[in-house]
């Protein structure tokens, strides 16, 4: 049974995707976080991009970017 990216929030399990696969997770939640519809929306996407970001880092080496939430 395979289970889609979104629905992961293991970090562990994250952290041993390939770079191509988190880059376009971050890139679905980055715009989730600037198209979504309400705060609560947003906040969830920005939430999952920041740790996405930070798995990213910690595992590939490639710098995450500071990020605040506006609401």
């Amino acid at each position: 049974m395979s289970y889609s990216d979104y629905k992961i929030s293991d970090v562990d399990l994250l952290a041993k995707f390939p770079l191509d696969r988190i880059n376009s997770e971050i890139a679905r939640c980055l715009y989730g976080y600037q198209n979504g519809g309400s705060s609560q929306g947003r906040k969830a996407f920005f939430k999952r991009l920041v740790m996405l970001e930070q798995i990213r880092e910690d595992a590939h080496g490639v710098p995450a970017d500071a990020r605040r939430f506006n609401s």
